[in-house]
């Protein structure tokens, strides 16, 4: 009745495809949202030593940035993308390697002018995008976002309340605010 976890990560593991990224089963495409959740995965159930080529799979995360972020080489950019990617960025250690300015005047050129944040700039708003275009923003260092738990895509607060919060949490992101030291040491775990 319980999970296999030594096997789940084998197999997450063994879809890292030949550029670094993860696709959605052994031998498959690399993909942003795959990706993402091959890693969250990872990191979830505490195996992330077990994924070899993390240099590779930062630099294929870190080429994906155009403007905004793609999900798959030669793809259009997309905002979710911010999320999915910036995300993986942060769970391999390696956020800072995120163009904020570039980012950030992509989310903008997307904003639809009545509310919301559309996939591409041309494009009508939706909550998937908006949610996730400031999720990324988030996670790039954007003041004025609650700080995201990048394995679970909710505020750093949210997990924390559940108790869901990683044991060593702690949150960069708050300190470079003005919010005051009570406030930040609430993020803490």
């Amino acid at each position: 009745d319980s999970i296999d976890v030594s096997s789940a990560a084998q197999y997450v593991c063994s879809s890292q495809a030949f550029d670094g990224g993860l696709g959605l089963g052994p031998g498959m495409e690399s993909h942003g949202g795959s990706t993402y959740t091959g890693l969250a995965a990872l990191s979830l159930m505490g195996k992330m030593h077990m994924l070899e080529r993390k240099d590779k799979l930062v630099q294929w995360c870190v080429e994906r940035q155009v403007s905004g972020f793609q999900g798959r080489p030669n793809k259009a950019e997309d905002t979710c993308y911010s999320f999915w990617i910036g995300a993986s960025l942060e769970l391999l250690g390696a956020h800072r390697l995120t163009h904020l300015d570039a980012l950030s005047q992509f989310a903008h050129r997307c904003q639809y002018k009545y509310g919301g944040i559309a996939k591409c700039t041309g494009s009508h708003p939706d909550v998937l995008h908006t949610y996730f275009a400031l999720c990324g923003l988030s996670l790039a260092g954007v003041r004025g976002l609650e700080p995201i738990d990048a394995r679970l895509g909710v505020s750093l607060r949210a997990a924390t309340r559940a108790g869901l919060a990683a044991p060593d949490a702690t949150c960069a992101l708050v300190c470079e605010t003005d919010e005051s030291p009570t406030e930040v040491a609430m993020y803490r775990k």
